[in-house]
């Protein structure tokens, strides 16, 4: 691609005031997260300067509920509005992560033990495809039964991994 001086430092500006912008949102979002006993998976934002779209995946070691989301995201709302992290027009939009939503954290394992998951994984030069039921869970990998078989897969090794829905 030919280099384009007139685009390119636009370009590197979005991004590197993106980067910024999403480095401040995650430290609030943190905050808020865990002040009502919960954590943040994952934040995505998305658009322009002026209608931005933010993205807050929230869990707890039990479970969310919709009050709970309601609640971050009211405090986190007040926050990015008092503190002006945001300039111009947003949406904030914060939510579990559903069932389609990859595992990403090792927090989100344990609750998933004696689910399906399938588990997608890079320990050689091709991906592997694991299929089987959480079984346990340690500090550096997990176990799954797939056949009746245990098979113990490193967390470092996983490129992705979601629960299975039984339907």
């Amino acid at each position: 691609m030919p280099h384009n001086p007139i685009v390119q430092p636009h370009v590197a500006a979005a991004q590197v005031e993106n980067a910024d912008l999403r480095t401040r949102l995650r430290a609030l979002a943190d905050e808020v997260a865990e002040d009502a006993g919960f954590y943040v998976v994952e934040l995505h934002v998305r658009g322009q300067k002026g209608s931005r779209i933010i993205e807050v995946f929230v869990d707890g070691d039990e479970g969310i509920g919709t009050d709970d989301l309601a609640s971050v995201s009211r405090s986190l709302g007040f926050l990015l509005d008092t503190e002006g992290v945001v300039s111009g027009k947003y949406f904030l939009n914060v939510s579990s992560p559903g069932a389609d939503r990859p595992l990403v954290l090792l927090r989100q394992y344990p609750k998933h033990i004696g689910r399906s998951l399938k588990v997608t994984t890079e320990a050689s030069d091709e991906p592997m495809v694991h299929t089987g039921t959480l079984t346990a869970v340690h500090d550096d990998a997990f176990d799954l039964d797939i056949n009746g078989e245990t098979e113990r897969i490193a967390f470092a090794d996983v490129t992705d991994a979601r629960v299975q829905l039984p339907w």
